[in-house]
């Protein structure tokens, strides 16, 4: 029988049903096992909740649900109020935990007593074909965290994150997609709080047209550059915020082509746009 931990997983789920056998068999197949599942349907119409509940004969699922759609911050406040455990572990429900995620995060809590809020990275895959694109490279350090959100940008990416509960219940998520991440944990940095994360990854992301991030536009990065002024007393130019947004777009358009000759046509275009996360990638490899 599998050791069980001190840990809530939380995801928010809107019509994720293709995914959800997948995530779930994930969390079934981990080295540990969290104390509990907690998670929000945010109103789906798909077969979500039929596969949610098989689900629950296997796993400690906690499922609640929402009759329509209230939006992923409604969902999220909602979600890690509900968790009991002394920490909480966020993940979206259509990406993939790695076997050892849930203990080597709370192994690394448990041992680094100060520490707040826990990243670590992904390994990017192509929804449609399986195909691994590449890792991603977040900052590992609390200084360098808490300087990206400082520019403008998540230092974490919240669905590697493995956080103490009570600093999770602190403050609410706002409804500001998709700056909601960058929004709730700028602040929390801005309070103080201690961030670190692991270099290696903890789980599979996956690249797929309808995914948010994918969908981004202009006025969403506007917005996510206007919070972090308000939040750090800054101020951002339109320039800034417009080139920093065509970076992420080609960067993005780069995993989602199929097209070999498309894909480094795309991520030339991304690299000249942002430079210095290239030569940020070649000193930490």
């Amino acid at each position: 029988m599998k050791t069980t931990v001190n840990v809530s997983i939380l995801a928010t789920n809107y019509n994720n049903g293709k995914f959800l056998k997948a995530f779930f068999e994930s969390i079934i197949e981990s080295t540990v096992l969290p104390n509990e599942i907690i998670i929000v349907d945010d109103g789906s119409t798909d077969n979500s909740i039929k596969i949610i509940n098989e689900f629950k004969k296997k796993i400690n699922i906690d499922l609640l649900k929402f009759d329509e759609n209230k939006g992923r911050a409604t969902a999220l406040n909602y979600g890690k109020k509900a968790c009991t455990s002394k920490y909480t572990l966020i993940i979206d429900p259509d990406d993939i935990l790695l076997p050892n995620r849930i203990e080597t995060q709370f192994l690394y809590m448990e041992e680094n007593k100060d520490i707040d809020i826990l990243g670590g990275n992904v390994i990017y895959f192509n929804s449609e074909t399986g195909e691994k694109l590449n890792k991603s490279n977040f900052p590992t350090s609390h200084k360098d965290i808490y300087k990206t959100y400082y520019k403008g940008e998540n230092g974490i990416l919240q669905p590697t994150i493995l956080a103490k509960t009570n600093v999770m219940q602190r403050l609410n998520y706002i409804q500001i997609a998709p700056g909601q991440d960058y929004v709730f944990f700028a602040n929390l940095a801005k309070l103080n709080y201690k961030f670190s994360a692991l270099k290696q990854p903890v789980n599979l992301m996956r690249i797929h047209t309808n995914s948010v991030v994918s969908n981004i536009n202009f006025a969403s990065i506007q917005k996510i550059f206007l919070q972090r002024d308000k939040i750090f007393n800054t101020k951002t130019n339109n320039l800034h915020i417009f080139i920093y947004y065509k970076y992420l777009y080609f960067y993005r358009k780069s995993m989602l082509t199929n097209n070999k000759v498309l894909k480094y046509f795309f991520l030339a275009i991304s690299v000249i746009l942002n430079p210095i996360k290239l030569l940020k990638r070649l000193k930490h490899n």
